[in-house]
């Protein structure tokens, strides 16, 4: 088995995709109101089902923390930030954001 990707499921479809095109720095493949990026879909399921559940986490590397840090508060001012870099206990440096629907994301330096 290998993992391929996450589908959130949302009714903000534009303004996650948004938020993503700038994250990701990718446009993505739209198809109704499924949108594709590499390895994440958002998607507006319409009345089907619930959105409201936000206990998601997407783990994103990068090289420099710093820097990648940056260029997304200067891309998304209005950028959920749950916590800004820092070392963990556990050794990871990682910032914590969330996407406007609230889902949570962690940003770790390779």
């Amino acid at each position: 088995m290998r993992f391929s990707g996450v589908c959130i499921t949302t009714k903000n479809l534009v303004q996650l995709a948004e938020f993503y095109t700038l994250v990701f720095e990718e446009q993505p493949l739209i198809e109704g109101s499924h949108y594709s990026f590499s390895s994440v879909a958002i998607y507006d399921p319409g009345e089907d089902i619930s959105v409201a559940e936000r206990s998601i986490w997407l783990q994103c590397f990068c090289e420099d923390l710093d820097k990648e840090y940056d260029r997304l508060l200067q891309s998304i001012p209005t950028m959920t930030v749950i916590s800004p870099p820092e070392r963990r206990t556990w050794g990871a440096y990682s910032c914590w954001i969330a996407d406007p629907d609230g889902n949570k994301i962690a940003v770790a330096q390779l």
